[in-house]
């Protein structure tokens, strides 16, 4: 894959990411997770990709961190915590994407290696 190409997948990849946190329908949620893992097949399975969807399992743990705290602090105060808790889920959800997508590059780098 040349770099543009590169650049381009990459940039769908974080666009999915995007979308897919804010999201609540499940059907426009199942076509993006489609999406999300095309790009990801398209660039490959590499060392270099499985370390870039361990840098987003890292980024992905830590934004549910951050919004497991928010959402403390919003029930600490007696605040409405459903649309901190529905974005939790997403945030939740995308991290399983990219383990079940890091998973699988692991498999396929092990097969290639197997040949």
């Amino acid at each position: 894959m040349d770099a543009m190409a590169r650049f381009v997948s990459d940039h769908n990849v974080e666009k999915f990411v995007n979308q897919l946190q804010l999201q609540h329908d499940p059907a426009i949620r199942r076509v993006l997770q489609s999406l999300l893992l095309e790009e990801v097949r398209k660039l490959g399975f590499s060392f270099e990709q499985l370390s870039m969807v361990d840098r987003q399992i890292s980024e992905a743990r830590e934004r549910i961190r951050a919004q497991t705290d928010i959402i403390e602090r919003l029930r600490v105060k007696g605040h409405d915590t459903s649309w901190a808790e529905r974005l939790l889920g997403n945030l939740v959800g995308i991290q399983e994407i990219f383990e079940q997508q890091r998973q699988f590059i692991a498999d396929s780098i092990n097969q290639l290696q197997g040949l």
